[in-house]
């Protein structure tokens, strides 16, 4: 079922090359071509895994209610004590575990080729990279997940504004430092990756899991005992989890070798097929919660007594920590190959020290801005912990700040 008869070879030749006057460190010959990785099979996984993560989007919103954001997940992981974001991290570490063994995808890091130096390091820039998208996600109040294929959905001025900014921001990041150079693609990782249509029928399967689940959240939410959606709550989140990181591996956004290869433009073997992952996410996503905004299809979540709350998408228009929040993190993406959500899946699938010391680059990262954001004004600290958000079992809780992966407090979908 796999295909092994696959070989890398040497990069793809470039189509032209472009030579420009030396200027200090920076001075490289620029090479633009597609890589041979760039393939129909890659853009159909791409495809396939993206709208594996939409359905875990779609789920996430309307059943569990809230709003699918890794970095938020990750940030109130160090203020705040919620069993739900421990499920649905811990379904990420699992996603990235059983891929490893069942499916293929994961690289190793670091490659088994380098040498010691080049391992220090490639130790050295991931580390950065982390610190930065750890900082530029707090800042931008959002990632991938949440301003990408959330954001962009809901048609937010914000998230059109930042990911835009993040993405410019990580290909010139990526291509002055020669991204794909430090993180190469393992030619057993791409042997052992199976056929597209293997990803297609994993993607689809997991898709009516979480169909199947949802019918049982929507009977478990109606019963009169508090116990019984709790429980299913939790499963729920950890289900999600699980889903959302199988359709990174299933799409590559797991591997950074595929991230660099899509982000440094100017190598000489660029791979785009990681631009069709977002595109199979909105696939699912636009046409959903623009029917939400719009129809008013659906009024509440099924484990949520009223309506489901969505990010306002009028009245707070981008500002310049957004512009800068987003420029850290397209850094951050671009010198580490990684953003919070495929962070989280390595962790379980390469079992290695760069991606441990990465997750603490991140965590590093939104620690300073945290403890930056109280130093500079406490007063909006305080306010910040007063916000009240309806949470996913009715009750009110402390949020700190609000953004993009935030939801409003009371907003009707409809």
């Amino acid at each position: 079922s796999r295909n092994t008869s696959r070989s890398l070879g040497p990069p793809a030749r470039h189509r032209f090359s472009i030579h420009p006057p030396p200027i200090g460190a920076l001075a490289m010959p620029l090479a633009f071509g597609f890589s041979e990785l760039f393939t129909p099979s890659a853009v159909a996984a791409a495809v396939s895994g993206g709208a594996l993560l939409g359905c875990s989007v779609l789920f996430k919103t309307g059943v569990l209610s809230g709003v699918l954001g890794v970095s938020t997940y990750t940030r109130r992981l160090m203020v705040q004590a919620e069993l739900k974001r421990y499920a649905f991290t811990l379904g990420m570490i699992l996603a990235g575990l059983v891929m490893s063994f069942a499916y293929g995808g994961i690289e190793p890091h670091p490659p088994a080729s380098f040498s010691g130096e080049q391992r220090t390091k490639l130790f050295v820039r991931v580390g950065i990279g982390a610190f930065f998208l750890g900082l530029g996600s707090t800042l931008q109040n959002g990632c991938t997940s949440g301003h990408g294929l959330t954001g962009l959905a809901l048609l937010s001025l914000r998230s059109w504004v930042a990911v835009p900014t993040f993405m410019a921001a990580g290909i010139v990041t990526a291509s002055l430092t020669e991204a794909a150079k430090s993180f190469p693609p393992d030619a057993q990782t791409e042997a052992d990756v199976p056929e597209w249509y293997i990803g297609a029928a994993v993607a689809a399967g997991l898709a009516a899991v979480l169909a199947c689940l949802a019918a049982v959240c929507r009977c478990a939410g109606g019963r009169n005992d508090e116990t019984t959606p709790q429980v299913t709550m939790l499963l729920g989140e950890f289900v999600v989890g699980l889903t959302f990181g199988c359709g990174l591996v299933i799409s590559g956004m797991a591997r950074p070798s595929k991230v660099a290869s899509f982000l440094d433009v100017a190598h000489g073997a660029w791979d785009v097929s990681l631009a069709f992952v977002m595109g199979g996410a909105l696939l699912i996503t636009f046409p959903y919660f623009q029917a939400v905004e719009r129809f008013g299809v659906q009024e509440k979540s099924f484990l949520h007594a009223s309506s489901f709350d969505l990010p306002p998408t009028a009245g707070k228009m981008p500002d310049r920590r957004l512009v800068f929040g987003a420029i850290c993190f397209g850094f951050g993406w671009g010198l580490s190959g990684v953003c919070p959500g495929p962070l989280w899946v390595n962790v379980g699938g390469s079992h290695s020290l760069e991606v441990l010391f990465a997750l603490v680059g991140m965590f590093a990262g939104i620690g300073a801005i945290e403890a930056l954001d109280k130093l500079l004004d406490p007063g909006a600290a305080v306010a910040g912990k007063a916000t009240k958000e309806v949470d996913d079992d009715g009750q009110t809780r402390s949020l700190m700040g609000t953004g993009e992966e935030v939801k409003s407090e009371n907003r009707c979908s409809t």
